[in-house]
């Protein structure tokens, strides 16, 4: 999508691929029950994908639990370990629309009520809250990468993506080719970023991920 094309409002196809992607990752944290295994929550959200509309993903679904929750990669490839009743979990879903349009959807979970487990959860759904409500039309992704940091500094936990990054710019039947929201890009922002905070310590992470759209005189968090 060229600059002249870019609108305050989200294309109704971006819209319709991202909500097909939060219905799926967050009816799959919900579908997850103690003793099933990675591989088996990963045929079920395929077919959740599917089933919501969908004709497919553009990349894996990445499913993990405990120290699987340590890597969200697209090579991640799902296993037999089995989610504990004392447990966290990791669902990333990527489904692409008929018409070509990707979304983009992380959401951690929690079984049983694990104190340090749920405090790990609070803490990531308020750093993302932060970073979400920072968003600004014209602002450079490494600049949104700050309130990040800003916000991870006053935690005890680490970011855990492998390429230092928390996001991606995102496009109908394209990702990533403005970069990543890392402290080096210094690209405006203009349409479509998947923005995902990933961090927690050397026994499990957590990450949350929703897609911003920039438009010329606001900021739209597509739900």
């Amino acid at each position: 999508m060229t600059d002249h094309e870019i609108t305050d409002e989200p294309p109704a196809g971006l819209v319709a691929a991202q909500r097909i992607a939060i219905k799926v990752a967050e009816a799959g944290t919900e579908a997850a029950v103690a003793g099933q295994t990675e591989r088996e929550l990963h045929r079920i959200i395929d077919q959740m994908v599917l089933d919501a509309g969908a004709v497919g993903t553009w990349t894996p679904t990445t499913v993990g639990f405990g120290i699987g929750t340590l890597s969200c990669f697209p090579t991640d490839v799902p296993t037999d370990r089995a989610l504990w009743n004392l447990d966290l979990g990791m669902i990333d879903v990527h489904p692409v629309t008929i018409d070509g349009w990707w979304g983009d959807c992380t959401r951690s979970f929690q079984r049983g009520n694990n104190h340090a487990q749920r405090e790990a959860l609070a803490t990531i759904e308020r750093i993302h809250a932060t970073v979400l409500a920072a968003a600004k039309p014209g602002m450079r992704a490494c600049d949104w990468f700050g309130v990040f940091s800003d916000e991870l500094a006053k935690t005890p936990y680490v970011l855990l993506d492998r390429l230092s990054n928390i996001g991606h710019s995102l496009t109908a039947n394209s990702s990533y080719d403005d970069g990543y929201i890392d402290a080096s890009n210094e690209t405006v922002m203009r349409g479509a970023w998947a923005v995902e905070p990933f961090i927690g310590n050397h026994l499990y992470g957590v990450k949350r991920e929703d897609v911003v759209w920039f438009g010329p005189t606001k900021a739209t968090v597509i739900r």
